[in-house]
């Protein structure tokens, strides 16, 4: 008992109880700690916003940063969402119906607009009557970014097959005009970044552009601002922003999905509570599960 009672001390780093008091004593306190601290977080639903970049099926491909799903997972992945009953959404769904229940909803995103979001992705979201958004780099015919960083050259999806898409009712949303961290730019590039960007989806779609994504998730408060002030009225982050889905919708936290990502893992990502762990994942690791 007495070795069970330090463990207990040990691994619980908020109780101040010292281990010369009776293991009940921990007990009730680790209880009462699970009960109003951990199981009270997982009743906080938060709509799911998944990040993507690319899809593919060949190893010569893929690079090593790791942006992209294995055709067959992203196959598993949407016939999971569509065994379960879920709706694919939109920012532009989200506009036109800001009071909808967003129990069973995602939002799939993907950025950059390469050329296999629409020769692979693009078939699998029609099969199972999905929607997804995605972030163009409006001036670039192909992935520099990344070239410069030791990736394979990727090319962006033609003008036509964005329309295509856009036409399906696939939501087009801003990356900049070339892919830059705004975070490191001067207020003038930044409106040209994120300002541009917003003109040129336009004119291509002959739609409003209402969402944004940041590059490499590089923002600040000048960053949100200018951002709004384009006239966006969500922008998403990568990793960074509030938990809870809708209270900053200048910075709305995504899910990413990675070829590491299991499909008992993607079921966590997709169940509204990923922000929310178990308390066992919280408390051994006191991270998010991947």
């Amino acid at each position: 008992m007495s070795c069970l009672r330090q463990y207990i001390y040990y691994i619980l780093p908020f109780q101040k109880i010292p281990p010369n008091k009776p293991y009940r004593i921990h007990f009730t306190y680790f209880w009462q700690k699970l009960s109003t601290d951990t199981i009270m977080e997982e009743k906080t639903y938060s709509l799911p916003v998944l990040l993507y970049h690319r899809v593919v099926n060949k190893d010569s491909v893929t690079g090593n940063h790791k942006i992209y799903v294995w055709e067959k997972d992203m196959e598993k992945q949407l016939a999971y969402l569509k065994s379960e009953g879920f709706e694919a959404i939109t920012f532009v769904d989200l506009k036109n119906n800001p009071g909808m229940d967003l129990k069973k909803k995602v939002i799939i995103t993907f950025d950059d607009g390469y050329e296999d979001n629409y020769t692979l992705l693009f078939p699998m979201l029609k099969k199972y009557g999905f929607k997804a958004v995605i972030y163009l780099v409006t001036q670039a015919d192909h992935n520099a970014w990344g070239v410069r960083e030791g990736e394979p050259r990727i090319n962006m999806m033609t003008d036509r097959q964005k329309q295509e898409m856009s036409n399906y009712g696939i939501e087009m949303g801003g990356h900049t005009q070339s892919h830059v961290d705004l975070s490191k730019c001067s207020e003038k590039e930044m409106i040209r970044e994120i300002a541009g960007c917003k003109a040129d989806v336009e004119r291509l779609t002959n739609k409003k552009a209402i969402s944004f994504a940041y590059p490499f998730g590089g923002l600040n408060a000048d960053v949100k601002r200018i951002t709004e002030e384009a006239g966006y009225l969500y922008a998403v982050s990568t990793n960074t922003g509030p938990k809870q889905f809708g209270e900053d919708r200048m910075q709305i936290r995504r899910i990413e999905v990675t070829p590491r990502t299991s499909l008992r893992s993607f079921k966590n990502k997709v169940s509204g509570y990923y922000f929310y762990p178990t308390f066992l994942k919280s408390f051994f690791t006191g991270k998010q599960t991947k």
